[in-house]
């Protein structure tokens, strides 16, 4: 399926993706970059490449995203690799994607044709929306920042403060937000949010969680009766 590959908010390169390892989540294709990729991305792949101890934090912080053409971001949790290897230039560029969920490959890569993403008046986001949710949020959490009051007061954290999120799409009524989350040992896989947009962090108990097993979980439990109201 083709998608798109952006850092941050920016567009990075094109690829076709196919599944490699079915067993490993793993899915690859050749990559097409963009002028942004070879000014402010090749280089950290490059030195990503030249060290036996890359330095995950500066590659997490390229803040990698995959968006298949229907829209929907893919949340690979063995994260991303770019074959892009300065002595040799003339290799076709490949981006390998490991620890895409099961379901994920299955619904959209392995059915023909892919099923349904999402139903009125649920949305696909766009990237500047996906990384304003998740900046958001973090903001609400508190994760993003330290406090010195944090120590005095020892607030209760909320739940999803030390889950992985992957903002997925957005209810286009209002600010519910569904993300994909991960979290060894935690059997729900997304979690509906109400952003407050205060752009701090929130009182206990906010922002408001609803938890769902799976995406179909969330779908038949949420996506659809919002369908039927939004039409009648």
């Amino acid at each position: 399926m083709k998608a798109r590959i952006f850092s941050n908010r920016q567009l990075i390169g094109t690829t076709d993706l196919q599944v490699e390892d079915e067993s490993m989540g793993g899915l690859s294709g050749n990559f097409v970059p963009t002028e942004y990729y070879f000014d402010n991305i090749q280089k950290a792949v490059w030195e990503f490449w030249a060290t036996n101890k890359p330095d995950y934090k500066k590659w997490n912080g390229l803040r990698l995203n995959t968006q298949l053409e229907n829209g929907l971001f893919l949340f690979p949790e063995g994260g991303y690799t770019i074959d892009d290897i300065r002595e040799l230039p003339n290799e076709t560029k490949r981006i390998n994607l490991a620890g895409v969920d099961s379901k994920i490959i299955k619904d959209y890569f392995q059915t023909k044709p892919p099923r349904p993403f999402v139903e009125e008046p649920w949305n696909e986001l766009q990237i500047e929306q996906k990384i304003a949710f998740e900046d958001e949020l973090r903001k609400e959490l508190g994760t993003n920042t330290d406090s010195i009051f944090s120590f005095i007061s020892k607030p209760k954290k909320h739940e999803l403060s030390d889950i992985e999120i992957s903002a997925f799409c957005h209810d286009q009524r209002s600010d519910d937000v569904l993300l994909e989350i991960r979290k060894t040992n935690f059997s729900k896989r997304f979690a509906l949010v109400h952003l407050t947009w205060t752009g701090k962090k929130e009182k206990e108990g906010y922002p408001i969680t609803t938890y769902y097993t799976d995406f179909d979980d969330f779908k038949y439990s949420k996506m659809y009766p919002d369908k039927v109201e939004w039409e009648d």
